[in-house]
């Protein structure tokens, strides 16, 4: 079972906040042995998230600080990459910009933020919570994964579902 949750169902990711409670089971003398219970575990649990499960992806709170000049361009920066707006906040000639977004759209964000307020603007980010991705993105992810030779080889092994 811990085999299969490690492992994931559909992106090779493991699987979280589960509980798995054994209720029963015959011992036969031929048949029987550590290896057969984890198989039937381990298929028990790709079975049953088939069709149940759905993939996370982490979400960050953000605040971006930038000169006022610059604010027109953060905000759109952070709703292009999808991100949700909470705050603004303008004081000063400095505009502060509270919001969340995906962990995986903000790779490469410092650079943009550099770049595009003349290395004047700041940024941290700080874990919210995890959220499903949206349903096109699953399917691109698990279509993704079963491409990947970490797919293959699971499938090779006899490992897979």
């Amino acid at each position: 079972v811990r085999e299969a949750a490690l492992e994931g169902v559909f992106t090779g990711y493991r699987v979280s906040g589960i509980r798995f409670i054994l209720r029963g089971g015959r011992v036969h003398n031929v048949d029987s042995s550590d290896w057969a219970f984890s198989r039937v575990g381990y298929y028990a649990i790709k079975e049953h998230f088939v069709n149940k499960a759905t993939v996370l992806e982490p979400w960050m709170d953000i605040e971006v600080t930038a000169p006022q000049d610059y604010s027109g361009e953060v905000i759109q920066s952070i709703i292009e990459r999808g991100g949700k707006m909470k705050d603004l906040d303008i004081q000063q000639g400095e505009c502060t910009v509270r919001a969340s977004a995906p962990l995986q759209v903000m790779f490469g964000y410092s650079s943009f933020l550099r770049k595009h307020t003349s290395g004047m603007g700041t940024f941290t980010m700080e874990f919210k919570e995890n959220k499903e991705v949206e349903p096109h993105m699953q399917e691109q992810l698990i279509a993704n994964y079963r491409e990947s030779k970490a797919y293959k080889n699971q499938q090779a092994s006899g490992a897979g579902f």
